[in-house]
This record gives C-alpha cells, sequence and structure tokens, in this order.
C-alpha cells in the first residue's frame, strides 16, 4: 500500500506525461502497476485536474506576480495544479496540501528556490479560497 505522499508523487509523474506527450489518461495509466490503476486518490485527482483545467490554470495564473503561466517550469505547474486541486476540491487540510506540493518541488523542480516560489503562489491562493 503505497502512502498519500506516494501517490501524489505518481500523479505529479503521471500529468507531467499527460501534458509533455499529448497523451490521454487512460493510457498513461496502462503503463502503471494495477494498484496504481485502481488508486481512487490517483484516478480522481487526474481526472478532476483534467475536469477543471481552465478553472486550475486561471487561479494559478491570478495569483503570479509578474510572471504568466506559460513561463512556469512544466513541473511547476503540475505541482501547483494538483495542491490547487486538492485545496478547492477536495477535504484534505490546505496545509498538508501546501507542504506537500513544497516537497514535490524541492525533489523535482529545475530551480532550487522553486519551492519558495510555490509557497507564496499557493498562500495566495488559501487566502482568496477563504475569503470566497
Amino acid at each position: 500500500m503505497k502512502t498519500r505522499h506516494e501517490l501524489r508523487e505518481i500523479t505529479f509523474k503521471l500529468l507531467f506525461q499527460i501534458d509533455n506527450n499529448d497523451l490521454d489518461f487512460d493510457t498513461v495509466l496502462e503503463l502503471e502497476d494495477e494498484d496504481v490503476r485502481n488508486n481512487p486518490y490517483v484516478v480522481d485527482t487526474v481526472n478532476g485536474i483534467q475536469n477543471h483545467k481552465d478553472e486550475i490554470d486561471s487561479i494559478i495564473s491570478e495569483n503570479l506576480k509578474g510572471w504568466t503561466i506559460s513561463r512556469l517550469s512544466k513541473m511547476d505547474r503540475q505541482i501547483l495544479r494538483i495542491a490547487i486541486y486538492e485545496i478547492k476540491y477536495s477535504d484534505i487540510p490546505y496545509k498538508v496540501s501546501i507542504n506537500e506540493a513544497v516537497e514535490l518541488s524541492k525533489k523535482y523542480s529545475e530551480k532550487d528556490e522553486s519551492y519558495k516560489f510555490i509557497n507564496g503562489v499557493l498562500k495566495g491562493v488559501v487566502e482568496k479560497v477563504a475569503n470566497n
């Protein structure tokens, strides 16, 4: 049984493959082990992000200061999408989502300081979501 942290990392990798290789989720999922293919967190999160991608990307854009979403690295974009999906559409505490996003960023982002950027964007998202 995989931990939620491991499942989040798998979700990140799946989203990255989908985005970079222009593949659909079913094609990418077929390459995974059965426990991943049948995991509700992975399936629900990837499907949810794909179904709400425009809204999630709009939220990201609204919280970028002096940046556009197209300037973000593909890795940072996927990390933010996962965290925002969790904050907006799941019962996962936002502090957990932010912490997990920061940890993914430390491991996968192209720049050493990306985790600070991710943290700042997500704090802005939480403030706006809390006020709505």
